[in-house]
């Protein structure tokens, strides 16, 4: 059972995203590709990816499902060289990941038991959709770290506004539709989110693509984008207001 990887990155950013939050977990591998979905131990934020089979060079994999420390792989992936294909094979005990380029490196872990708890998925509809390059995102969300630990997103009309508030001081953004930022809703909406989980959550995003924000009043956030070409969403519970 192979499967062989030359965009490594793609795979590399999907993992440091999930490991901002879940230290370990099951990946399932099916015919149609490698998928991934949790809830960290706070059960503030889930998190689904998927990577199609398409992506790799060879997938030749029989379906199964192990558990791994996401945190030790996440490490063995930051030492991938710009040029490093990726060769990964699973044992009954261990998952091999070779990085072949200029040097070959080869890297084992012990497979572990991992809970395999069915996560729900929030089935809320969305009252506010909100497309906005990563980048601009990113910039406000740091905008927002210089007052407070939280961050609350109104939506009116076709207007976002992000705003923050602490005892040094407060920000009030507004983002306005434009080609790098597309809000649609059908009623007023406010809720109000973790600034750190948030932060944690974007930073894998292409600063140049668009991150989607699907909202309802004070009810969980669904944050997704792509990396490269393969999905990840994000499901982050909101706080009271």
């Amino acid at each position: 059972m192979t499967i062989e990887l030359k965009e490594v990155e793609q795979l590399r950013k999907a993992i440091d995203a999930i490991a901002s939050f879940i230290s370990e977990g099951n990946f399932r591998f099916s015919d149609s590709g490698i998928s991934f979905k949790a809830i960290d131990p706070s059960q503030i934020v889930l998190v689904i990816f998927g990577m199609d089979k398409k992506v790799f060079e060879r997938y030749s994999i029989e379906p199964t499902f192990v558990g791994v420390d996401i945190v030790e792989l996440s490490k063995i992936l930051s030492r991938t060289l710009p040029n490093d294909r990726l060769v990964m094979d699973l044992t009954d005990s261990e998952m091999l990941v070779k990085l072949e380029g200029s040097i070959s490196r080869s890297f084992s872990l012990p497979l572990i038991d991992v809970s395999d708890d069915d996560v729900n998925v929030p089935k809320t509809a969305a009252d506010a959709s909100i497309e906005i390059n990563a980048r601009i995102f990113k910039e406000a969300l740091k905008d927002a770290s210089l007052f407070g630990s939280s961050v609350v997103l109104r939506v009116k009309g076709n207007q976002l506004f992000i705003e923050a508030r602490g005892s040094s001081g407060t920000l009030k953004s507004v983002a306005r539709q434009t080609k790098q930022i597309i809000v649609e809703s059908s009623s007023e909406v406010v809720s109000k989110y973790s600034l750190n989980f948030l932060q944690n959550i974007v930073r894998e995003a292409d600063p140049e693509k668009k991150i989607k924000l699907e909202l309802k009043s004070d009810s969980p956030m669904k944050i997704s984008y792509k990396i490269g070409v393969s999905p990840i969403e994000f499901h982050l519970a909101h706080m009271i207001l």
